[in-house]
């Protein structure tokens, strides 16, 4: 068996405290000066109607109809370090999760986006590297070729390899062409979407988790 994990609002809630702070620290950029509320409100509406962070900033700086620039200028806060004190909050039970698994099966991680960011969110939520067998960082939304060479490389069968993540499109969808079992995560964006029939589980935390996967 092998268990296959997201990263963002599956075992952290980058919806909860990453996502806002982040897309304040986009907007300033972008207009120059602190945010009002309605305009960081409007943003976060349209980032939760969209599949990725990024066609959220430029959509909303088109709406702005601001220039280029300014669109750039924000889109590169959306990789930039975190502060250092600043804390990562993981969704319920991902810890405890996480330790139970690893001792049943190989787990890895599989996630969208630039690594250091990637890395250095894992790190401030508290979840050690080392708890999984493997940790795949695709810097585009595309996770197919990972989930393949994971099944090859750790010599499991389709039916025995498990997927869990709350984008359908991106996390699920690849899984299931795969004939991996699949786990909906309802969280963050994962709330909202439109649950497909073909996905096997949808849970709302990771702790469920124990009566599908034995």
């Amino acid at each position: 068996m092998l268990i296959i994990f997201d990263l963002d609002d599956t075992l952290i809630d980058t919806s909860g405290c990453v996502t806002p702070f982040k897309l304040e620290k986009v907007l300033e950029a972008m207009l120059g000066f602190q945010p009002e509320p309605e305009q960081l409100k409007a943003l976060m509406q349209l980032n939760e109607e969209m599949s990725r962070s990024t066609d959220a900033v430029v959509a909303f700086g088109k709406r702005l109809t601001i220039s280029k620039e300014s669109i750039d200028r924000g889109l590169a806060q959306l990789t930039l370090p975190l502060p250092e004190d600043f804390r990562v909050h993981c969704t319920p039970g991902a810890k405890e999760i996480l330790e139970e698994f690893k001792s049943r099966c190989p787990i890895a991680l599989v996630t969208v986006g630039q690594t250091a960011f990637q890395l250095d969110k894992l790190k401030k939520a508290g979840i050690e590297a080392s708890i999984f067998s493997k940790i795949s960082i695709s810097e585009i939304a595309v996770k197919k070729p990972f989930y393949k060479n994971l099944a090859e490389e750790f010599s499991v069968a389709p039916a025995d390899v498990w997927v869990c993540g709350d984008r359908i499109p991106i996390d699920l969808m690849p899984a299931h062409e795969l004939q991996f079992k699949t786990v909906h995560m309802r969280w963050g964006r994962g709330k909202k979407m439109a649950l497909e029939p073909w996905v096997d589980y949808s849970i709302s935390g990771l702790t469920e988790l124990r009566n599908i996967i034995r």
